[in-house]
């Protein structure tokens, strides 16, 4: 059963490290707001996917079922509330630099981790992309179950999956999070920043779409 365990933790790995929009997002405070917010933000990403984790198991068990198209309107409303945050963001980005610009044409761009976040609304932020992120809800649901046999005990099986998870999820972003505390790093914050809304968006717009279609070659049929 190790080689179940070890696929398990490269595909948990590769899921959490591949750029996406909770990755985005800690990349994005990291860099304008700075290490604790990043920390608050990935608190919240890992509590969300502790709730998904919990709904996952309960649809394995047999608690209660998930219809596809409940599922692909929640997903589709995760990629709505991802691309408006990216949007948000961005605009308000592009919105200071132009703010600055007329204020002095000689200044430097403005510093956007200058900016105050609180702490309550780094986790809530973190919490929302989380649990409305496509990736994860369709990880969850669809091959979670394929991890559950790596002990003879299904109890002991969820906890270690649970556990793998968290860990790595958490240990993850927090590097992000610490690299990008970096001289070399914080040099491009602003860019990175730029870049890490735009993923936002793009996750937004490709995940929507092709939920769309599905949806639509599904019930066109």
């Amino acid at each position: 059963m190790l080689e179940v365990l070890f696929a398990y933790i490269l595909a948990v790995f590769l899921l959490i490290a591949t750029p996406g929009p909770v990755v985005a997002l800690v990349l994005r405070n990291a860099s304008f707001y700075g290490f604790k917010v990043a920390l608050f933000t990935s608190i919240g990403t890992n509590f969300a996917s502790l709730i998904l984790i919990v709904l996952a198991i309960a649809v394995i068990l047999g608690v209660f079922q998930v219809s596809p198209f409940v599922l692909s309107l929640l997903s589709l409303l995760g990629c709505v509330f991802i691309f408006y945050l990216g949007f948000i963001s961005l605009y308000q980005t592009f919105k200071s630099y132009q703010d600055e610009s007329i204020d002095n044409s000689n200044a430097q761009l403005p510093k956007p981790n200058n900016a105050k976040k609180t702490f309550i609304a780094s986790f809530l932020e973190g919490f929302g992309i989380a649990i409305s992120n496509p990736k994860d809800i369709i990880f969850f649901i669809a091959f979670f179950p394929q991890f559950i046999h790596i002990s003879p005990s299904i109890t002991l099986s969820l906890s270690l999956l649970v556990a793998i998870w968290i860990l790595l999820d958490f240990s993850i972003l927090m590097s992000y999070a610490i690299l990008m505390q970096k001289v070399i790093f914080l040099r491009y914050k602003n860019g990175i920043g730029i870049v890490s809304d735009s993923i936002l968006m793009l996750v937004g717009i490709f995940g929507g779409y092709y939920l769309l279609r599905g949806l639509y070659e599904s019930y066109s049929l």
